[in-house]
């Protein structure tokens, strides 16, 4: 069994989580030096290390489905599974114009287990590209062309739809008709099986990262979040050969969280954000 993980949250000093970046053949959020390149060593009730943001673990604490794959010098990954059968997964933009607090967002939506900021999003706090939260379109989809990750084409739509099965969809070819929650972001690490073609394998282009894939038969969300520097190549091939995932799209850099409920409290200093992604327990 791999170890399990009852918090994962990237940290860094400095990070950037807009649209723009290099515009080089595999671009990533321009950072400063990290207080580590490796978060805390897992074990059964690990956290990140304390800080004025923490809080203390809740007893009562949702059982989330969380594991680690430790794959050496290609990364290691925190993963949490969920089967839409059991979950309830979100897509919401409260459309504050200071941003989004994770832990403010935790506080006003009694019952969320697992919280990630969702997609990249631009420098007035907004959404890089289409955002729909229960039903609504929120934001419009972005096809547009620009440099950075999101703009490295092709990019991907992450969506839940009204039948309860998730996938992750080509930008270009988004139907908008049944689909109850999205996301778009960029780049896509895999469609239909095949990495970015974009992605250079042993890439020196690495930093902490978050993403998310769908099972094949669409029943299955996974949200990772890297905890060593990865490249993108090594991100998408560990949803391909890890999890068995055709389809997977990253979303964010540097800045990112994942808090799962009993973990500690996400920290305001590497947000605000725009979208997130939530999940409940049915």
């Amino acid at each position: 069994m791999r170890p399990v993980l009852a918090a994962l949250v990237a940290l860094s000093l400095a990070g950037c989580s807009w649209l723009g970046g290099s515009d080089g053949p595999e671009p990533s959020v321009d950072i400063g030096e990290p207080t580590s390149t490796e978060l805390p060593a897992p074990s059964a009730t690990a956290s990140q290390e304390p800080s004025a943001a923490s809080s203390t673990p809740d007893a009562d604490a949702v059982d989330v489905p969380v594991e680690v794959i430790d794959l050496a010098e290609h990364g290691s990954y925190g993963v949490v599974t969920l089967d839409l059968d059991r979950w309830d997964v979100h897509v919401d933009w409260p459309q504050d114009p200071d941003g989004t607090d994770l832990a403010e967002y935790i506080d006003a939506h009694p019952g969320i287990a697992v919280l990630t900021n969702a997609g990249i999003f631009s420098d007035d706090l907004t959404p890089g590209g289409l955002l729909v939260a229960d039903g609504e379109e929120l934001r419009a989809l972005n096809l547009a062309d620009g440099y950075g990750n999101f703009h490295l084409k092709p990019n991907a739509v992450f969506e839940i739809l009204e039948d309860g099965t998730a996938a992750i969809v080509d930008s270009t070819l988004y139907e908008p008709e049944g689909v109850a929650q999205a996301t778009q972001s960029g780049p896509a690490l895999l469609l239909d099986g095949e990495i970015h073609p974009q992605f250079t394998e042993g890439s020196a282009n690495s930093a902490l990262r978050t993403g998310v894939g769908v099972s094949p038969d669409g029943g299955t969300v996974y949200l990772v979040i890297t905890r060593t520097y990865v490249n993108l190549w090594d991100f998408a091939t560990m949803f391909r050969d890890e999890l068995g995932v055709e389809d997977a799209l990253y979303l964010d850099g540097q800045i990112s969280q994942l808090w799962i409920s009993g973990g500690s409290e996400p920290t305001s200093f590497l947000g605000p954000y725009a979208g997130v992604i939530a999940a409940y327990p049915r």
